[in-house]
């Protein structure tokens, strides 16, 4: 199996958080990190919204939000062919076992409480889109 070159400083990555305090810190967070595509949205309905028009590796997801929760949002989103293989993080003020168990299994790559540690962010999001890019590659060898 041949990998194509990995970059993950150039991955599309949204970020899906209703506290525009905390939004804005983690867009600063990502661009002083060196990520190159960053965008948000408000709400998982936003989110829902925005991945049916444009292209996402990852998705950093709140779960206390109006109109469409995170739980919601990422169920949707592993629900559909075309959005499974894009890679969630939770990154959320609920803290407690119980929510990170229900994320892991309904799809979430990795869950992270508020506020986070930048490092361990960054860490986080360049080991789920690696791992997210080695599936894809498997997938791809698997399918010629």
């Amino acid at each position: 199996m041949h990998l194509p070159p990995f970059e993950p400083k150039k991955a599309r990555i949204l970020v899906v958080e209703d506290t525009n305090m905390m939004r804005i810190m983690m867009m600063r967070h990502l661009s002083q990190a060196g990520y190159e595509h960053v965008e948000s949205v408000e709400d998982g309905q936003q989110c829902l919204d925005y991945i049916a028009e444009h292209p996402v590796d990852l998705i950093l997801l709140d779960i206390q939000m109006p109109v469409l929760n995170g739980y919601e949002a990422l169920k949707a989103i592993k629900a559909n062919p075309a959005y499974k293989d894009i890679a969630v993080i939770m990154v959320t003020a609920v803290d407690n076992i119980e929510s990170v168990a229900q994320c892991i299994s309904d799809g979430a790559e990795d869950y992270m409480a508020k506020l986070f540690n930048p490092i361990l962010l960054t860490a986080k999001i360049d080991t789920s889109l690696e791992l997210r890019h080695l599936r894809m590659a498997v997938a791809a060898d698997q399918s010629s």
